[in-house]
């Protein structure tokens, strides 16, 4: 039993060594890696050193490099990775989407870069954060990327979303979101859609292109766990590691739509009303920039910080000096979803491996 009682009073998720495995390091990156099987043979319960696992388990944990545990769901030695979507648009992550010659475009830019730092700054400040680094595994503690939780709700980065879950990934290729009735819906028509599947190996992305996975992880939160989600850091090589994904064009078929639709009660139970999306929808909706993150934007880009402000108040912006708080039943509201959620999932036979002595 992994959930254990805090001096508080709280649940935290603990693995201690016990007497038979004292000075046990959890497995690093690279072993993990090493483990992983072939495309052709993904699935296999046995790799290619005889190593042998079970069909139960859920996702393993590993010491990523910063010596922090990480959680990477899914089948132990199957290295597959899905991404769907309902046209074969480029692998290009969010922050590259702009066209910062332009003015405007530099302006859009810079305030989702603030919006996503307020978010990521509130978020820290939150149980999901507090909570969380204290969970541990053989004495590695646990920590979110925030770059992965910030593009989990949908903010401007460098990275893209994909799924270990192959329905997950056809949920997306077969459905659109719907901006009138704020709500995704299925493909009806195929005019002007095309779903695509694309299928990577995390074992291939890892020495073709490292940078894209070191940062691999599972971040325990509601809305990563329902779609079982990883997030590739890509940046400027978005165009390179496409490459690496074989593109398969899936059928255009209404009757497939709908019942990938269905199978997801139309989205809710991939999507579902956590709190960080609130705390995500709060930021995004005000019109107020913190002082600090424009100056701090305007240092990192070389941009003249006085005109930044003015188009800012053109558009209705104020600026203020004040951090994001929640309310006091916020705090109360995350930590029934890390006890009803997070903690048994991670509960539920995920599983890890030491190092080689």
């Amino acid at each position: 039993m992994a959930i254990v009682q805090n001096l508080n009073g709280r649940l935290n998720f603990c693995i201690s060594a016990d007497e038979k495995s004292s000075g046990a390091a959890l497995q690093s990156y690279d072993e993990y890696i090493k483990l992983l099987n072939e495309i052709d043979y993904a699935a296999a319960l046995i790799n290619r050193e005889g190593t042998i696992t079970s069909p139960d388990v859920r996702g393993v944990f590993i010491k990523n490099k910063k010596g922090n545990f990480s959680i990477i769901p899914g089948q132990e030695f199957n290295p597959l990775i899905f991404r769907g979507q309902n046209n074969d648009y480029p692998f290009m992550p969010s922050s590259r989407r702009y066209e910062l010659f332009d003015g405007n475009e530099r302006v859009r830019h810079s305030i989702e870069w603030i919006k996503k730092n307020e978010f990521v700054s509130l978020i820290t400040s939150t149980p999901y954060y507090t909570r969380t680094k204290e969970f541990e595994v053989l004495g590695c503690k646990y920590e979110y990327d925030m770059e992965a939780i910030a593009k989990q709700y949908n903010f401007v980065s460098d990275n893209i979303d994909v799924t270990r879950n192959l329905m997950v990934a056809y949920f997306f290729a077969y459905t659109y979101w719907d901006a009138d009735k704020n709500e995704c819906r299925p493909l009806e028509g195929f005019e002007y859609n095309t779903p695509m599947l694309y299928t990577g190996s995390i074992r291939e992305l890892y020495y073709k292109s490292y940078t894209a996975v070191k940062d691999l992880s599972f971040q325990a939160i509601v809305c990563a766990k329902a779609q079982q989600t990883l997030s590739l850091n890509i940046g400027d090589n978005w165009d390179y590691i496409k490459t690496l994904f074989r593109k398969i064009e899936l059928p255009k078929d209404v009757r497939i739509a709908r019942n990938v639709y269905d199978q997801f009660d139309g989205g809710r139970l991939l999507l579902p009303p956590d709190y960080a999306s609130k705390c995500a929808n709060l930021v995004k909706d005000y019109k107020t920039l913190q002082d600090d993150l424009i100056t701090e934007y305007c240092d990192q880009t070389n941009t003249d910080e006085v005109w930044l402000r003015g188009e800012y108040e053109k558009l209705g912006y104020e600026f203020t000096e004040k951090r994001w708080e929640l309310p006091s039943q916020a705090g109360e509201m995350i930590n029934k979803e890390i006890d009803d959620y997070v903690l048994p999932y991670l509960n539920s036979n995920f599983i890890y491996r030491t190092e080689p002595a």
